[in-house]
Formats: structure tokens, sequence, C-alpha cells
């Protein structure tokens, strides 16, 4: 049956509730019988424990022992270790019970699992013992025990009920819990399947498992990080297109096409006209060697082994046409070996070993994880017993499957104490041998296959052996291969000598696994297929894959990739892993050691590797370096693949390509979506840069919270060039042709302060000043980091950071052309192919841009219309969006609807434009560059943009129009009441008269940014403003007495606009923090910066609210507050409280219920007028600090929560000194401020206080390298 999703779901949901049920078991029986506390981390001594049985105790030294082994590192506390023992335990388990239930499934084993207690083999059991073995869950334990021991000569990495991993089993109500979900009618079917058991181990660790390891470090911090957050199982189809094409190929090739193979590998890459010259002597079948370097579950192998055994088929009668010495034994260093004719009596003796000769001759794999390892002999050991099973050979008949070729890749024991005692009983030159080798071998867990080994045994054989005697002038291998003999000897002995010390026989177990992994270090393969790892190494192994693997290092598949075609020098490697070697600029070295081996390329797209969120591309390595390969674009048929189309139509997917055509284009780049004019262009140029214009990042802004700021926390008078505050663009959402600029960066003096902190950090001013001669010029903006390439209009006279690059045009280049070619479904196309990404684009991809000149027509064309798209977004903002710089009024209307009408045929307008500007410029360009069809472009952005819908694809960036906002009744009626907020506390001019200036402002796509808005007051420009306190009910008559000011039946509006906003009155929905604040926050936050300027200040219950005014806010304010309102208002309820006291008994019910209120409200004014006491006299807040530091002091009193906990925070770490360049600081803490200003140059051009700076040595500028910052 198919994997689909809905199988998968339902397998995983099966893996997790068995996880659960059998890790709660075993924790259980941890803390309450054997001492051990996984909880808590806590370990009883053994001594202690009196409750138990002799065989418990023994069991319980052995968890103990295993602890120890697992702690041994250093790596690993205690708890970590429990942890590990349950996981570990569980899986064992679990695996247990799955491989009788696929072993039953497959008529291998008589039912044991299947059925629960009810099972025919348990029953059968059962009458041959009798009662002897106690009640029914005993004796069934008992049972399975017995077919453990049994399995375990074939698969004690399993079944070996003595291993470190399988000392515990579920007690009866938990194992009949598993046996329940094992037997489940709902995955009954899935138990013939092969894939099964790769699945339960991809889904052991939960996505929720791999979220939280990425969120807690960006690279794996241990082995086991690095092997669960890339257990990705390979689909079927992949997984036989890349053995199709590397061992099937081989075979093909060797066969001269003459093979049965030819049909039965339905993905192999083969014309009907081929036929490749036959090799004289085929290669001996045992001779062949396959290798996945991270084999999982190995499901490469599984299909391997399908192949191989038509390639033992083949061989056999190979060798009875051309005699015994017709199959080549030498060629892979096993002449020892024997023809198949004087080996088996038979064809017949000789297919029954084909299975085990597969298994211990054929099929390698390494994996990180021992899970793995675990799994992957399971798998091949069913797939065997499977084999056996269609030919009818009985299980007395089949022969025994010796340990096979799965290594996992584990740690070198690290108990120094058993070291040196299993040393003391080697020869002084074996034990030194042992103690380097086990060095060498220290980073197995986190490199696996990438230790290269190999390299360093010679220089180690020669540094032990090199000066004694005869062994001096020995073969250097050949002297390790007796030294590895006598070790392996003596690790096997030392096992066996110390079973009553099972920490010995861990030590042991753990050497000899990494003397195999030395083995299949040294072995030349002839096919290696893999999906290895993806993206960063664990931080242990980085610096070695940088030294090893310089120019594969960039991510690990890249290395594996390289490690593979060094450990099949003359043979095929097949991979899956992410696409991003494709194109990506840091991947140049690699892709040039790629491409002459390249035989054929697919790239895939998202959705490959179930789960998996990377973009992928499966390839083959040649060992013939041919001029041309075969290229496939696989994306858009990715889904029909995976729901079963035919592999024929996939092979049709593949075209010849010539390999010199891509070596010549920058970089090397593998641009196989793109049609061969596009490629021509890349190749040939001319380019954007020099001919028509310039990219560059900017500045690094380091502190963000420190230096930027939004224009409406500072006053507006220090706004604009040469002032303090400087327009700053980094960066924003995805957005053609047009985005508000709304950030600020204090670049007083200068940038004075800014560059006294990089030269605190790196010794220079370079990344502050960064691109500074291109600061000011008009041009477009785009984000370094985002879904999808936009570009946007760069006003005159802004800052442009690392992260918000400017493209300014250069040779009288039109900046107007120069965006709508920009946003040009062409060179966003081409912008991705250069990039390599979808989510990051440096300036260099920008600059190698092929550019074409057009005609003055084309010109006008595309300007016009990139210039109506402009206008049209800076008119909706001017009567939409009061944190516009365009901001001039709000459209009053007497009607709600009317209001939003207006808003509605603005942003449609706005739409319209902006669809129109996109294609023109589709159709302006593609005439530039003579392109006939846009088909091309699809992949990378999407289909054609749709003037009203959002148009999106699986792959690439969105193609949607930039985003409008919804104005719904509630947003219209919120947009409403802010306006007039802001005209009462006098934002905002009551009326607006357009002047010729701001109009032609306005039309102009590129005119500077206003230091305020158009429709501001005489206040925002510096001037002092009238009110800056109100309560609510003041605020809410002023409100209404401005709104009817305008528009006649005001009170209709009013009541509408409440209605829209589910509110009862505006008294109500100006008091609830929940409602007109949030909205209000919402609205003025920023790229991540949250600055209200209308701030609820409320007693503890709410029912006394004060709105302060921020940009009118003076170390008065609180006074003002306190004298003016809170006082007034107190004498009001303290009369009204004595009123009532007056009436005495004569009060009514309704009397006592007010007395009560007016009670409780005058205590909590008391509160709230005593709390501003306390703050006001050191309360002197200063507009250049902010919003969030203005308001800290006071956060006590906001009811918001959100806002509350973010001033709480802000308070903490201005009382810790993090913010000392404040002004805010220097009037709370001066002293601490001044004494810091001494020592930090920045401080004290920050509070003007340079002359108490005492001047110390220069610092050396250091080099760049990595250095995190706030850009």
């Amino acid at each position: 049956m198919a994997f689909d999703q809905a199988t998968r779901n339902r397998l995983q949901r099966f893996v997790t509730d068995a996880r659960r049920a059998l890790e709660e078991e075993f924790t259980r029986q941890l803390q309450n019988d054997f001492g051990m506390d996984p909880v808590a981390g806590t370990v009883t001594p053994i001594e202690s424990l009196r409750h138990i049985n002799d065989q418990q105790r023994e069991t319980a030294r052995i968890l103990r022992d295993t602890l120890d082994h697992y702690c041994a590192g250093g790596d690993m506390d205690t708890k970590a270790g429990l942890d590990r023992i349950v996981r570990e335990q569980a899986f064992t388990v679990l695996n247990r019970l799955a491989a009788l239930r696929m072993a039953e499934a497959r008529g291998l084993l008589i039912e044991t699992v299947g059925n629960g207690f009810q099972a025919k083999g348990f029953q059968l059991y059962a009458r041959l013992a009798g009662t002897g073995l106690g009640e029914t869950g005993d004796a069934y334990r008992v049972y399975l025990q017995s077919v453990f021991d049994e399995l375990s000569l074939d698969l004690p990495g399993l079944f070996d009920r003595y291993s470190p991993q399988g000392r515990l089993f579920p007690r009866e109500a938990a194992l009949l819990q598993v046996l329940a979900l094992i037997n489940h009618g709902e995955i009954e079917p899935l138990w013939a399947e092969d894939e099964t058991i790769g699945w339960i181990y991809q889904y052991f660790n939960s996505k929720e498992e791999r979220k939280a390891m990425r969120d807690a470090s960006q690279a794996p911090r241990n082995s086991r990080e690095l092997a669960v957050r890339n257990q990705f199982f390979t689909p079927r189809y992949v997984v036989e297109f890349l053995v199709d094409n590397t061992l099937g190929r081989l075979w093909f090739n060797w066969t001269g096409g003459q093979t049965s193979l030819r049909d039965r590998c339905q993905y192999l890459l083969v014309k009907p006209n081929e036929w490749p010259e036959v090799t004289q002597r085929l290669r001996d079948p045992r001779t062949i060697k396959l290798l996945d370097p991270a084999c999982g579950s190995m499901h490469f192998g599984l299909y391997a082994f399908d192949l191989f055994q038509e390639v033992y088929r083949e061989a056999w009668d190979w060798e009875q046409a051309h005699g015994s010495g017709g199959l080549d034994r030498e060629t892979s260093g096993r002449p020892d070996l024997k023809p198949l004719s004087a080996t088996y009596a038979d064809q017949d003796a000789f297919l029954r070993d084909v299975p085990r000769l597969i298994i211990e001759h054929n099929i390698y794999g390494v994996d990180i994880d021992p899970r793995a390892a675990q799994i992957a002999s399971l798998a091949l050991w069913l797939r065997a017993q499977r084999a056996w099973h269609d030919t009818g050979a009985k299980a007395k008949d089949r022969p025994n499957i010796g340990s096979g070729q799965v290594v996992a890749a584990v740690a070198p024991p690290a108990e120094v104490d058993l070291r040196k005692r299993f040393m003391a009983e080697l020869a002084p030159l074996d034990a030194e041998l042992f103690e380097k080798t086990l060095f060498l071998l220290k980073d197995l867990p986190v490199l696996g296959v990438l230790l290269q080994v190999e390299r360093e045994l010679p220089a180690l054989i020669r540094l032990v052996f090199g000066e004694h005697g005869d062994l001096f002038h020995a073969d250097d291998m050949l002297q390790w291969q007796k030294a590895e003999t006598r070790l392996r000897e003596a690790l096997t002995d030392y096992a066996h000598a110390t079973r009553s010390t099972f920490q010995g026989r861990l030590f042991a177990e753990d050497a000899l696994q990494g003397l195999r992994m030395i083995d299949h270090c040294r072995e030349v393969f002839d096919v290696v297929v893999m999906n290895p790892p993806f993206g960063l190494p664990s931080s242990s192994a980085r610096n070695y894959i940088d030294e090893q693997y310089m120019g594969a290092h960039g991510d690990i598949y890249a290395s594996f990739v390289a490690r593979a075609m060094e450990m099949a020098p003359d043979g095929f490697v097949g991979c899956i892993t992410s696409s991003s070697f494709l194109l990506s600029p840091r991947m140049e070295a690699f892709r040039k050691r790629l491409l002459p081996r390249l035989g054929c390329v697919a790239d895939c797209g998202l959705g490959v590797m179930d789960d998996a969120m990377v973009r992928s591309a499966i390839y083959i390595l040649e060992p013939n370096q041919l001029p041309f390969f075969r290229v496939a674009n696989a994306k858009s048929h990715l889904n029909s693949i995976k729901h079963g189309a035919p592999a024929k139509l996939f092979c049709e997917l593949f075209s010849d390509t010539e390999k010199q055509f891509f070596a010549d284009l920058p970089q090397s780049r593998l641009l196989i979506d793109a049609p061969q004019n596009v490629r021509d262009l890349l190749a040939h140029g001319p380019y954007f840069e020099p001919n028509a214009g310039t990219a560059r990042e900017g500045m690094k802004t380091f502190d963000n919270e420190r230096f930027i700021r939004l224009p409406w926390e500072v006053v507006g008078s220090a706004i604009g060039k040469g002032k303090k505050w400087h327009w700053l663009v980094k960066g924003g959402e995805f957005s053609f042709f047009y985005s508000e600029v709304h950030l600020l960066l204090n670049w007083a003096n200068d940038g004075a302060e800014l560059k006294e902190i990089n030269i605190n950090l790196n010794g220079s001013t370079a990344q502050v000043r960064q691109a500074s001669t291109f600061w000011g010029r008009e041009g477009a903006t785009y984000s370094k980091r985002s879904s999808g390439f936009s570009a946007r209009i760069l006003p005159k006279d802004c800052i442009f950071t690392s992260n918000g690059p400017a493209i300014l045009p250069l040779n009288d280049t039109d900046p107007l052309y120069l965006l709508g070619w920009l946003n040009s479904r062409p060179i966003r196309a081409l912008t991705h192919l250069n990039a390599g990404a979808f989510d990051s684009y440096s300036t260099g991809a920008l600059k190698r841009l092929p550019w074409k000149a057009p005609d003055s027509s084309q010109k006008e064309r595309l300007r016009a219309s990139v210039a109506s798209a402009v206008t049209a977004a800076k008119q909706l903002a001017s009567l939409s969006n009061e944190c516009s710089s365009w901001f001039a009024k709000l459209p009053i209307h007497p009607k709600l609807n009317m209001i939003k009408a207006e808003f509605e045929r603005l942003s449609a307008e706005k739409v319209e434009r902006e669809s129109v500007a996109l294609a023109t410029g589709d159709l302006v360009v593609s005439s530039v560059y003579e392109l006939t069809s846009l088909d091309w472009t699809i992949p990378f952005v999407g289909g054609e943009p749709d003037p009203i819908e959002s148009v999106s694809s699986d792959e690439g960036e969105s193609a949607q129009l930039t985003p409008s906002t919804a104005f719904t009744d509630a947003e219209v009626s919120y947009r409403t009441i802010s306006y007039l907020v802001g005209v009462v506390f006098n934002r905002w001019a009551p009326t607006f008269d357009e002047c010729v200036e701001i109009t032609k402002a306005l039309n102009s796509p590129v005119a500077a940014l206003p230091c305020v808005p158009p429709g501001a007051s005489s206040s925002l420009h510096g001037v002092a403003s009238g009110i800056s306190v109100l309560p609510t009910g003041a605020l809410s008559e002023l409100i209404r007495a401005r709104l009817a000011s305008l528009v006649e039946a005001a009170d209709d509006l009013e009541r509408e606009c409440l209605d829209a906003l589910d509110a009862g009155t505006l008294d109500a929905y100006l008091d609830d923090p929940k409602a007109f604040f949030a909205r209000h926050l919402s609205g003025y936050t920023a790229s991540k910066r949250a600055a209200p300027i209308y701030w609820p200040l409320s007693t503890a219950s709410g029912s006394y609210t004060l709105w302060l005014y921020y940009p009118s806010l003076t170390g008065q304010t609180l006074y003002t507050a306190i004298n003016d309102f809170i006082e007034p208002k107190l004498k009001q309820v303290d009369q009204d409280v004595a009123a009532l006291r007056n009436k005495g008994s004569a009060r009514s019910f309704d009397d006592e219920k007010t007395f009560e209120a007016l009670q409780n409200l005058e205590l909590e004014l008391i509160e709230f007028r005593d709390t501003l006491l306390q703050i006001a006299p050191t309360y002197h807040p200063n507009q250049d600090d902010g919003v969030p530091i203005a308001a800290a002091p006071l956060w006590q009193l906001f009811r918001h929560k959100p806002w509350q906990k973010i001033l709480k925070d802000t308070w903490a770490n201005l009382e810790k000194g993090d913010y000392d360049w404040a002004h805010l600081a220097m009037a709370y803490w001066p002293s601490r401020v001044r004494g810091k200003c001494e020592t930090d140059k920045s401080l004290a051009i920050a509070h003007d206080l340079e002359h108490l700076y005492v001047e110390t040595e220069p610092k050396t500028a250091k080099a760049r390298g990595r250095m995190k910052d706030a850009e």
C-alpha cells in the first residue's frame, strides 16, 4: 500500500502513543524498583535497595554501569543519562515488538505479537509449558524472551536481552497497552511493508522535539541532536532513482546493457539505443561494495538488496558461460575468493546463499545514531528472511547471517580506569596504538564517515612502530591490519572476562565499533548512495570540517558529498540533498568540484522529504567525466510523482545539457531552470554594475534600542538631513514599489556616538560608515532577507543599512524605470537565480543582473506606470494611515460607510495602478531582452499576478500584489476615533489646507520625506502643545465636540462607530485596555518596536483613567495630572462619600452600593496619587529616549498586560544599567552614569559629558569575521 500522508499520520500517532506508554512505564520502573529517578536526575545507592530480588538487583547494577558509561565522556549529566536510558529501552522494546509483527506478516514467524495473549504461538507455548510459568502475563513475557533469544543469534544488536539497551521489559498493563496499539486495525496492513520500520524510526522523535532543538540552538549541540534533526525518511521513488542510476548503471555498463536491470530499473536513465562496450571480465558480485554513510533505517539498502539479487543471478550465468575465470575477484583486493562454481554445488545452493552474501559482502551502512544501526540491521535481516520465504527455503536450510556491515559511529569509550586496565594487558606498542587510536576517534559521533581516519593511520603507525626493528620497513596498512587483529582479539577477551563488570563490556563493545568504523573508512566503494544531514554541523565538529572540507563546508551535506567522492573515486555517487549547491555563491568551489563528475541532476523543490522544509535536488556523480549531463526541473511534477506517476514520466523530464556552458557562467551556477537565451544573458553580460547602477549594503546600527526610533517618538524639528535624527531604511515586508519609511537613526554630530560603539567593538568606524558616500541618493531598496524579492522606492536623504540595501542608478539611469525593471518578473527571477536562495538576496546578486538599455519609448512607458503606482500608494497613506510620513487628514463623512467607501476607492486605485505597473514591467523588460515567454520564471516568482486576487505558488516567492489593509467597519471606526484623539491632543491640525509644496511632494515618487506629516499641528514641530493630560470623560467630550465641528449628525456617526467596535459607550471603549489602547499599540508598533503615544494610566481596578499624550510630556506632567485632575476628583469623591455617610440609616440599597463603590474609588485614587507623587520628583522624560524608556517608570499604572510587561522589563534593564545611555538613566542614577562616562566615550557623548572621559590606548582594528550585531 502507498504511504500517503494519511497513512503516515496514522503511523506517527501509533509511534507517539507507544513511545509515551513505554517511557512512562520505564520511568516508573526506574523510580520504584531500581532507585533511579529520571525526573529528578538522582540515583539511590544500590545498597539501599532492600525491596528487590537478586535478579532485579543485578539489573540495577547493570543500569548503573550503563549510566556511568554514558556519563564518562563528561558531556552528559546524570539526568540526561537517565533520560537516554529510558529512551533507548523504549525504542528497543518497540522495535522488537514491531520486528516480530513484521516477521509474522511475512510468514517468517508464527503469530506471536498479533492478537496479544491469544497469539497462536503463545497459546501453543502455554499448553506445552503448563502452569509452571505463573500467570498469563508472566508466561507471555517468558515466551517473548525465548523468541528474542532465538532471534538474537542473527540480530544480537536488537534482540540480545543482555544488551545495555534491552534490560527492561514492560509490566503486564503497559505491555497490553502497547500490544493494543500494535494490533489496531488501522495499521495492520502496514506490517507487511518494508518501509514501515523506517517510518517508525523517523517518527520516534516528534516534530516538537526537533523544533525545540532548533529553537535552543541553530547548530546541533551533540550527535543525538544532529541525528534527530535529520531523521527524514527518503521516499521510495527517490531511493529507486538513486540506486537505479548508481548500482543499476554500474552493472548496466559492465554488462554492455545486456542485463535484466535494463527493464527492472524503472528510473534508469538509459536511451533506447544505448549499448555500452561490454567489459572483458565482470566483477564478482561479492566484491561490489555499496555504502550508505547516513543509513538511517537502510531504505537505500533494502532496494539495493533487490538489485543485488538480480546481479548475483546474472553473475552465475556469466561464470557458467565464460568459465571459472570469467569473474574478476582481484580488482577489489579479494583474490582469496573462489569461483562461484567451485564454492557451491549448484545454482540452487548458490541462490539460497545470496541473501547472506548481500548482507555480509555488499551493503555497508554507517550512522551516528546507534538506534539507526539497530533498525538498519533489522531491516536487512527481514529482507533476507523474505527472500528465503519467497523461494520456499525452510528455516533449517537458511544460512546463518553474520554481523553484516552496518556500523554505529559511537564515541570511543571514555573510562580512563578501564582503558588503563585494558592497556596493561597489551604489549607496550599495541597499548600505545590503542590509546592514540581512541584519541583519533574522539569526534566520531559528530562526524561519522567525515572523520578521515584512513589519512591519519599511516602517520600513526609510523609514530608507534616506525623505529622498532623489522616493522620499520613493513607496509603501514599491513602493520595496521595485524595490530588491529590483535586489538580485536584482546577486546573480545576483555569483554568476556569482565562480564561481572558490565561497564567493562560496554567499554570493549564501543572500542570494537570504533575499529569497525576504521575498516569502513579504509574501504574503496563502488557505489555510495545517501540522504545526508543538512544544515550546520555540531559546534564540536565545525573546525574539523572547515579545515578538511574546504569549499564544501558551508553545509554539512556538501561535506558528505565531498567525502563520498573520496570513498568512491572510480564509482558512482547518488545523493538527495538540499538544492542550495545549484546556485549559492558560497558553494562555488563545491559546484566546480561536482560539475566534472555530474551525470544527472533533478531540481525537486520543496516537499520531497516528509516534514523537512528544505528545497532538494537528486543527482548522480559518475566516474566518467563526460562533456554532457542530464538535467530536469521536477518541481512542478512533484505531486504527480509522489502520488505514483509512472517512472517513465519522471525520466522524460531529463534532457542533455553541455557542462561547459555552466562552467562558463558566473560562479559556475547550475541554472538548470532557465532557457538558453536567459543563460546567455547571465553568462555574457553586460551587467547592471557598472553599466546602469550599483547595489550597496549600508551601515550597521549595532544597538537598535539605543539608536533607532519611530518618527512619532522624537520632536519633528530634530528630523531630517543634517539634524540629529536621519531617516533610515532597514528592509521590511514584501511590497512592490512603495512601503513606508518608518525608522529614524541617531546620527547626531555625524554619528559620533554610534561610531564610538563601532570603535569599541571592532577598532574602526567602517561598519557604521559603510557605503556612506551613497547615502541620501534616490533609487530603490529591498529586504536582504525576505520570503521573496521586491523593490521599493528609496526617497532622497535616507541612510540605508546592511539589511535594507540600496539599488542606485548610475549613468543617467532613471530611478523610476529602475524600480519597474527590478519588479518585473524576468528580473526578479534572475535575482533568485543569481542569489541562489528564496529568502536572502546579496547585493552581488543584483550587480550581476544582465542589463540591456531600453529605448526612450520603453523607458517612458515603464517610468510613467511606476510613478503612478507610487503616487497612488502615497495618496492612500495620506488619507488613511496616520503613522505615514505623508498623512494629511482622515476624510470624515456623516456616515461610516461613506468613510469606508473612500478608503476602499483609494485602496482599489492603488492596487490597480500597482497591477498595471507590474504588467507593464513584464512587457517592457520582455521586449527589451527579447524574451518570448516568461514560463521559466514561474518556479521563482509564481504565476501571473492578478490585480484583485492573491496568486501563490508552491515554489518561489509569493506572486501576490503588495497586501492592502482590509478596511472593515471596525477598522474604519478605530481610525476615525484615533484621528479625533489626535486632533484633541493637538497632534493633527483641526483643518488641513493643501499647499503647492505638499501636492508636489505627494506626486513626486522620490521626494524627500517631510520632518512631520503634512497634517500635523505646530506641536509636532516642537512648539508646546496645549494639552498633555486628560481624563477619559473629558477626552470623550472633546472627541464629540471635534466630531460635531466636522460633520452634521455627529451622534449618529459616533453610534455607528461604537456599534462596529462592539462598544456600548465611547468612555467604555477608551477605558477598556483590550479595546482602543490595544489597537493603538498594534498600530504604533513597527520593526518590532512598540511606541504608543496615547497612554492610559489607571487606578488598580480601572475605575479612573488619565490619558497622557507622549509628545507633550515634561517633568511637570505628572504634577499636572495630580493637581489638575486627581486632587479635584478626590475632593469630589470625598464630598459624595460624606453626603452618603450623613444619610446614615436612611441609605437605600442602591445608596449602599454607591457608597461602597465610592469608598473603593477613593482608596484607589489615593493610591494612584501617591504612586505618581513617588515617581514625579525624578521623572524627567526626554523624547530622544523613546517611548518604552519614557513610559517605563509608570509601568505599574498600565492595565494592558503585554505593554505592562514590556515596560516592566525595560525598567529592570534601566535599573541594571543596560540603558545608561538614556537621559532618564541620568535622572535616576546620575553617579553611576557619570562614572561610566569616564570609561565609555559613547556614553559621554550621549550625555554631552565628553570632558569626563579619560582617553585610553587606542584599539587596533579587528578582523571583521563573523559578528553578531543588531543588523
